[in-house]
């Protein structure tokens, strides 16, 4: 059967190829209809030539079953795989979102096609865990770039985007195989593999996770600078220049990087694997730190935020200001507060302290009755007579006033 003709057909009674939504040198990517679930999957099917090896079929069901039993978040998930009406080929979930490619190319306006520094490290964060967790179960991607990295919306105001990292191991199934993608490329099938492609790689050398930290390197590149690592007329020329051209600095092309971002990115691009970083992890804790302290655009969301402004974005306020107003503002009213009420209990003690009026009282009337702030006062006992007549067989009481008449009458 004609392979351009498959669109539409059906693959042994189990799947309903719709239409094409990929393709690369090893294969084609339908989305495709699992009849006996109902499910849409996305399935590849090899190229003809490519799966009449046998030593590619052993490599690549060898590979498939052990992508299979990968279980990550961040990885794409292995439905099944097998031969179909003689072809090769591997189902997987349907993934909807973006490829980071189209991402890319998205901008071409003003605002540019590089990513700011928080959505590249909110993109790869991800994908390199997802690297470390498949490495250290001896998967080795070996065909990393824009087209293999899918973002997935997060729904929601405040939720984060989803990503996902595709075909893991298929890249390379042998040398004939990898023959056969070399002159795929040539005739234009494979775009822009020779771009992330590790000098390693690009002479045959056995490809580690070394291989993967390089081609992440060359991604981090282009999401930063808006451009291509290495740009060329022919894939040849480009695998060429990822063995011998050094790359440009970061910040010679995208101002505004940091420079401890720049020098990450620059180990990783190293053309010998024992000068790069040694694995994803130390690659991801390495873009932590060179970025950290550095603010530009958001994070989350397709939002126009995604591109990196065109200057360096002013420095965030410290958080303690606002801070700082809300506490002075709280104790200006506690003191006013505090003043108002010691300055009423003043005023009530000034004026219970007074000495309290006698009122005056008109001839024949009789005195107020004591209130409270009056208290009632002893009366004044009368005063004693001193004549004899009122004490019988007493001397008359001198006058306190009789010695000064005295000494006046001397």
């Amino acid at each position: 059967m004609d392979e351009a003709s498959l669109a539409g057909s059906t693959l042994d009674e189990r799947y309903r190829l719709l239409d094409v939504i990929g393709e690369g040198g090893m294969g084609r990517v339908y989305r495709a209809l699992q009849l006996a679930t109902g499910q849409t999957v996305a399935l590849k099917l090899l190229h003809p030539d490519v799966a009449s090896d046998a030593q590619v079929v052993q490599r690549f069901k060898r590979e498939a079953k052990l992508m299979a039993e990968l279980s990550h978040p961040q990885i794409v998930k292995v439905i099944e795989f097998g031969d179909l009406d003689g072809q090769l080929f591997l189902a997987m979930e349907m993934i909807t979102g973006k490829s980071l490619a189209s991402m890319i190319e998205r901008g071409g306006s003003a605002r540019g096609r590089r990513l700011s520094v928080k959505r590249t490290l909110a993109i790869m964060g991800p994908v390199l865990d997802a690297l470390e967790y498949a490495h250290a179960r001896g998967v080795v991607h070996r065909d990393l770039k824009p087209e293999n990295i899918m973002v997935i919306p997060g729904r929601g105001l405040f939720a984060r985007d989803g990503v996902k990292l595709l075909d893991f191991g298929i890249a390379k199934l042998g040398d004939r195989a990898q023959a056969k993608t070399q002159k795929l490329t040539q005739h234009g099938l494979v775009l822009g593999t020779p771009g992330y492609m590790s000098p390693e790689q690009a002479t045959g050398q056995p490809a580690d996770v070394r291989s993967d930290v390089y081609s992440c390197g060359v991604i981090l590149y282009q999401m930063l600078a808006g451009r291509r690592l290495f740009e060329a007329d022919s894939g040849v020329e480009v695998m060429v220049m990822h063995l011998n051209a050094p790359p440009r600095s970061l910040r010679g092309v995208a101002p505004g990087i940091p420079a401890a971002l720049d020098g990450v990115v620059m180990r990783a691009l190293a053309k010998k694997p024992a000068e790069r970083f040694q694995t994803a992890r130390e690659l991801r804790l390495a873009l932590e730190r060179g970025a950290r302290g550095y603010a530009d655009a958001g994070v989350s969301g397709f939002e126009s935020t995604m591109m990196a402004p065109s200057l360096p974005a002013p420095r965030p306020r410290s958080r303690w200001i606002p801070l700082t107003i809300i506490a002075a503002a709280a104790a200006l009213l506690t003191g006013n507060h505090l003043r108002t009420k010691v300055l009423g209990r003043r005023s009530a003690a000034s004026v219970a302290s007074e000495p309290a009026r006698k009122p005056r009282v008109a001839a024949g009337s009789e005195a107020p009755a004591p209130t409270r702030d009056s208290p009632r006062r002893p009366a004044p006992e009368p005063p004693r007579e001193s004549s004899a007549e009122t004490r019988p067989g007493a001397l008359p009481e001198p006058s306190r006033y009789s010695g000064l008449q005295q000494r006046c009458a001397a």
